[in-house]
This record gives C-alpha cells, structure tokens and sequence, in this order.
C-alpha cells in the first residue's frame, strides 16, 4: 500500500532514480520510454493514487531523460573547468599483468617471492606494482627480457600472465585540490561508454587504468577531450 500521494513527475524521479537498470537505460540512450512507461505505469498509478493515460507517463519520462542528460554534461563540463591543465596523460601499449597469489599465513613463501623478484625490481624501472592482502600485480612492459627475469617467479609461484593489455595513466600534479574530480571523471566515462577494464589502480596522485589494447585508444581519447 501506498501512503503518500505524489505527482506523476515526482512519481517518475522516485521509481527510475531508485533503479539501477532503469537508469543505465536512461544514461545510455538505450531505453525505449513507451515500453518502459508500461512497466512502471501500475507503480506510478499506486504512487499518485489515480489512473494515469500511458502517454502522460512517456511524457514525464523523455523530460527526466533530458534533465538527467543536462546534469550529467554540466557535471562533466565542471569536471573538465576544474582539471584541464593540471592532469597529464600517457597511454602505453603492450602492457603484460603478471599476478602472483600470496600464500595465506606463509610469510616464508611470500617473502622468497620478493627476493626472486629483486632482479626484476633492481635493473627495470618501468612497472607497477600493486598489492593486496590477496595478491601481488605486476604491470609492466611485453618484452623477452622481462619475461625472462620473472620466469623463476612465474614457475615457482603459479603466476599468471594477462597479455594484449594497454595502460592508461592520469597524473596530477601536487596542488591540484580536487583529485576526485578526475576519478569521478573518468569513471563516469567509462561507465557511460560501457568500457570494460581489466583493473584499476588510484592514489591521491595518480590514476592507472589497465584495459584491452581495442579498448584502451577509445577510452584515451574520451579522457583526454574531457581533461584538456
């Protein structure tokens, strides 16, 4: 039962801004607003108390998708005022993620991985290394050499190599004051496009994106046209 009675546009907001798929549908562009207005249309009419024409509630649809979409640019569009020229960006091909799993309550084991490990981290400098309490991530450059220093690791620790990767890095400088703006940012690309990643690391720095090499191009450019 419902107790209070509500506009059909204040029903509208209510029902779709509560629903994660309806507004996926909406941000997307993807939704058929007929269609969806007679799923919702029994809630809409037990929201505001009465029988409402289908039409009326297709209406009322199309102008929250359009409000949505306004917010969603001026929101972008401060995002991009507030950050250009304080991030920099650089996107690198032919990345490879080595992970190791970390042995539960082995210290001992997890400590020789490190130590096979110091060949790679003493004469190469161009990686990432990320950690957990699940696993170590090692993002770094496809190259014979390379593969050949964690070849012991890889063997001894059941690594597992992810290839075809590119990474995409978002660097800000010291005083920029709203880092989270370019997360919000580039999440919001991503989501909105419907990029897949691979995974994804962020400090108050620095934001690194690992994602296919199809991908990695499309999502650069997107990033880049917001950012400056």
């Amino acid at each position: 039962m419902y107790s209070e009675i509500i506009s059909v546009p204040e029903a509208i907001r209510k029902i779709l801004a509560n629903d994660h798929v309806y507004m996926q549908a909406l941000v997307l562009g993807i939704a058929n607003y007929t269609a969806l207005a007679e799923r919702i249309k029994p809630d809409i009419e037990g929201l505001t108390g009465s029988k409402i024409n289908l039409n009326t509630i297709v209406v009322a649809i199309k102008r929250f998708a359009d409000a949505l979409e306004k917010k969603n640019m001026q929101e972008e569009n401060s995002g991009t005022h507030l950050t250009a020229a304080k991030a920099k960006m650089s996107l690198t091909g032919s990345i490879i993620d080595i992970d190791f799993q970390k042995e539960k309550n082995n210290d001992n084991d997890n400590d020789t991985l490190a130590n096979v490990l110091d060949e790679f981290f003493e004469q190469d400098s161009r990686y990432n290394l990320f950690q957990t309490d699940t696993h170590f991530s090692l993002l770094t450059e496809d190259a014979d050499e390379i593969r050949r220093m964690v070849a012991n690791a890889i063997q001894k620790f059941n690594g597992k190599i992810s290839e075809g990767l590119s990474k995409i890095t978002v660097s800000l400088t010291p005083d920029d004051q709203s880092p989270y703006h370019i997360l919000s940012l580039v999440s919001n690309i991503l989501y909105n496009h419907q990029i897949p990643i691979h995974s994804a690391f962020f400090t108050i720095n620095e934001v690194v994106l690992i994602l296919g090499d199809k991908d990695a191009a499309k999502a650069y450019d997107l990033i880049r046209m917001k950012i400056g």
